[in-house]
């Protein structure tokens, strides 16, 4: 088992329990205390986790790029090919930082003529060499994220209309509140909505019921919601 793929089974067990000690973790994962350890070193020097009397907790801010790709991957590339659907050649788009928006560019590479629009340097790089004009909005880099933010992201995405707006969130609940852990992604991602035609909330079933500290939208004020098949209904 890869180091990232055990980052990403620490972190989905304390999810679960919220303290464990190191033999548990060992224990699930097969692998020596030794190997806990300097992945719990690791996670914690990333911000991932903390150490607490009796063991490991999480440290509950937003988990890098490179681990959130390997969360649900196959229901996140259903919603990306369904996303893809929706685009057309010629068409200006705006796609966000989110790793459930990265699911939909091997399904738009082929696309032509668009004008796509982000704040994920990701983004940009896995489309750079396709036929279509790219627009980065600069701004402030988070590297954790390779997202771009702040008030220069979000004033330049006033200089476009796009036809459509993908973007992603980590929390929607009963009521259709569409939250997130990031202050400065969400207040890019609400200026990136006011500015779209069609807006499209990007949602895998693990973040339903789940709550966080940013207001991003009511799922009335967007367009359309793609899920995996696995999304309870009560959330649509």
């Amino acid at each position: 088992m890869l180091q990232v793929e055990r980052f990403t089974q620490i972190r989905a067990l304390l999810e679960k329990t919220p303290t464990l000690r190191i033999g548990q973790i060992a224990k699930v994962l097969y692998v020596s205390e030794a190997t806990v350890r300097r992945d719990v070193d690791a996670m914690e020097k990333d911000g991932l986790l903390k150490r607490v009397y009796g063991g490991v907790t999480l440290n509950k801010e937003d988990m890098p790029l490179t681990l959130r790709s390997f969360q649900h991957a196959d229901e996140k590339d259903e919603i990306g090919k369904q996303a893809a659907q929706l685009v057309k050649d010629g068409q200006t788009i705006f796609i966000d930082s989110s790793s459930t928006a990265l699911h939909i560019l091997p399904y738009i590479k082929h696309k032509k003529d668009m004008t796509v629009i982000s704040n994920s340097q990701k983004v940009i790089d896995t489309l750079a060499f396709t036929n279509n004009k790219l627009i980065l909005t600069g701004g402030e880099l988070i590297p954790r994220n390779l997202a771009y933010v702040g008030e220069l992201a979000c004033r330049s995405l006033d200089m476009y209309r796009p036809e459509l707006v993908f973007f992603s969130s980590q929390g929607i609940d009963v009521n259709g509140e569409i939250t997130d852990v990031s202050q400065s992604e969400t207040a890019l991602r609400r200026a990136a909505i006011k500015r779209g035609i069609q807006t499209v909330f990007l949602c895998d079933s693990s973040k339903a019921g789940k709550i966080y500290t940013h207001h991003v939208c009511y799922k009335s004020e967007i367009t359309k919601i793609i899920t995996d098949s696995n999304f309870p209904k009560e959330y649509l």
